[in-house]
């Protein structure tokens, strides 16, 4: 059986992924979500490494 991959619920969180990565990441990362392991380090990865470039764009100018 097939797992379908645009639910509701996550078509919420890549919303929320892309326009307030903090509460994204959040959802991505909370107990009863449909996020495999896997998919929950990818994403960890892409919003620490956005929101590290973000500070570093803002201090240096």
């Amino acid at each position: 059986m097939m797992e379908e991959v645009f639910t509701r619920e996550r078509m919420i969180t890549y919303f929320w992924l892309i326009f307030a990565p903090p509460f994204g990441l959040y959802r991505v990362l909370r107990r009863n979500s449909e996020f495999r392991r896997s998919e929950k380090w990818v994403w960890t990865m892409i919003v620490g490494i956005t929101l590290i470039t973000l500070v570093k764009l803002i201090i240096a100018g």
